[in-house]
């Protein structure tokens, strides 16, 4: 049953006053946000709290909300909560339907990153996917969109976006200081991701399965890769 948006003011101060007993409760505004995606935020500023939850949640049962608003209370109060708390949401989110539902919005929603192409300045991206897939694969992995990110991330090497089929390798490896092995290893990890879709298990999603980790090992230089890149 739909839970209205004016419902669910009681709902999180009910677990307020769960996390924070002693506590006087603080004036609420909470509000169904179109997000791209499974996403909701929670502010506490001058005692009034602001909460906005997916809309993607309309149709979550009342007690899939009351772990929801115990978990983003939680965070903001730096409590801890019991594993069931999480287990009641992450069953909820990863059920199918709301696992399609989440796709399409970050289809329609999120917005397209910024892209420079498979051309960077010293290596060709899509000249190193078809050799991995030649070599690894068989040729026989489907060619995603392939593409250099805007910034020279450290953070984020590389990222397949299962929804938009496609590759992104950061523009800190298109340098001739790097060793090509390292960009093979990052793209040959990319590709796996691709061959290897996420599943759900229990009450999480395994990105890197046992199959996907056995299959990354296969990588010849995996060690040297590795090592290599815990100096960046």
């Amino acid at each position: 049953m739909r839970v209205p948006a004016a419902h669910l003011e009681p709902i999180f101060m009910a677990a307020h006053s769960e996390l924070k007993p002693r506590t006087p409760l603080p004036t609420v505004t909470i509000e169904y946000f179109p997000f791209a995606g499974l996403n909701h935020t929670a502010q506490f500023r001058e005692n009034h709290l602001k909460v906005r939850v997916s809309d993607l949640f309309v149709d979550a049962p009342r007690p899939v909300i009351h772990a929801l608003a115990l978990i983003l209370l939680a965070k903001l109060y730096r409590r801890k909560l019991a594993s069931d708390v999480h287990a009641t949401y992450r069953g909820f989110i990863l059920t199918a339907d709301i696992q399609e539902r989440a796709r399409i919005a970050r289809c329609s929603r999120g917005r397209t990153r910024a892209a420079r192409g498979p051309a960077g300045r010293y290596i060709d991206l899509d000249v190193c996917f078809d050799r991995l897939n030649g070599r690894y694969f068989g040729g026989s992995l489907s060619k995603p969109r392939i593409t250099w990110s805007e910034r020279r991330s450290r953070r984020t090497l590389g990222r397949y976006d299962a929804t938009r089929h496609c590759i992104y390798i950061s523009r800190v490896f298109d340098t001739p200081g790097v060793p090509p092995f390292v960009v093979d290893y990052v793209m040959f990890h990319e590709m796996l991701h691709v061959k290897h879709q996420s599943c759900i298990r229990g009450c999480r999603i395994l990105v890197h399965t046992p199959e996907f980790r056995a299959d990354e090992k296969n990588f010849s230089d995996y060690q040297n890769a590795r090592q290599w890149l815990k100096t960046i």
